[in-house]
């Protein structure tokens, strides 16, 4: 499962969706609406969704994800979860 370069790039200009590199690892962020925006409630929760990747040559592969609460993981993200989200956004 791979996602092409225009739609990370297309991810990256939403705002939503951010490129985190380091120490050879590649992350996509997605920063989803926060609990006082969805709720109107006050919370300091900052939940992250961040997909592991690898730079291939038309692309990034999709390797598994995470979801994390204030950095700290809730649940690992199984790549069948995470397919058919994966081809709604490459359309």
């Amino acid at each position: 499962m791979k996602l092409s370069f225009e739609t990370v790039r297309r991810l990256e200009d939403s705002g939503k969706y951010k490129i985190v590199e380091s120490d050879g690892e590649i992350h996509l962020v997605y920063y989803p609406p926060s609990v006082e925006e969805a709720s109107g409630e006050s919370a300091d929760i900052v939940r992250t969704m961040e997909i592991r990747l690898r730079k291939v040559e038309d692309g990034y592969e999709i390797l598994g994800g995470e979801v994390k609460e204030n950095g700290e993981v809730l649940r690992e993200i199984k790549l069948d979860e995470l397919e058919l989200w994966f081809q709604f956004l490459e359309g």
